[in-house]
């Protein structure tokens, strides 16, 4: 990953492209691909393939007609994206480990992935949507199994591995980029 590459947002640790559209308003917004549905009902040139012609890469649309605006507007997507992504997945696992966390919040912390308080108060770092998924998703399944054991113990590392049996795979990773994604900014 080259998260020092400007004129891309990194989102799943892929490139993003971003578009500037010059727009007055300072928001960002992710153009997704079409949805197979509609994919599905598009008109396709005989000598294309319908896979060929449905290769749409996402991209972000910014606007602020200064670049500060347009930083802080791509700023505030990842916020969002990062709240929207890390609630879901935390709504599943707790579900799944049968565990009732407390509020989640989205920080921009710069030296913790997250942390679960007493009271069951989950904090993540935004940058976690910069990398892949499978370190959110451990990230997560580390703080929610902190509800029940608020400590690095050996109790709590054998149920983060019966939670997460490849859960090293995923800290190995966040350990190796962490000062590449600790550092990230935008750069547009």
């Amino acid at each position: 990953m080259d998260l020092d590459r400007p004129g891309v947002v990194w989102l799943d640790a892929a490139a993003v492209p971003v578009q500037l559209t010059g727009a007055e308003r300072a928001v960002a917004r992710l153009l997704a691909p079409p949805s197979p549905r509609v994919a599905s009902s598009l008109t396709v040139a005989p000598s294309l393939s319908v896979a060929s012609s449905l290769t749409v890469v996402p991209s972000l649309q910014v606007g602020g007609r200064r670049r500060k605006d347009a930083v802080g507007a791509i700023d505030r997507w990842y916020r969002r994206e990062a709240r929207e992504r890390i609630a879901t997945v935390t709504a599943t696992e707790a579900a799944r480990l049968e565990l009732e966390p407390g509020r989640v919040t989205i920080r921009d912390q710069k030296t913790r992935w997250g942390s679960c308080s007493t009271s069951g108060t989950l904090s993540f770092n935004w940058r976690l949507v910069v990398g892949p998924g499978h370190a959110l998703r451990y990230v997560v399944i580390h703080e929610l199994v902190h509800i029940r054991h608020h400590n690095h113990s050996r109790i709590f590392w054998d149920a983060l591995t019966e939670a997460l049996p490849d859960w090293k795979r995923s800290a190995d990773w966040l350990r190796a980029n962490e000062r590449l994604l600790t550092a990230y900014r935008p750069r547009i």
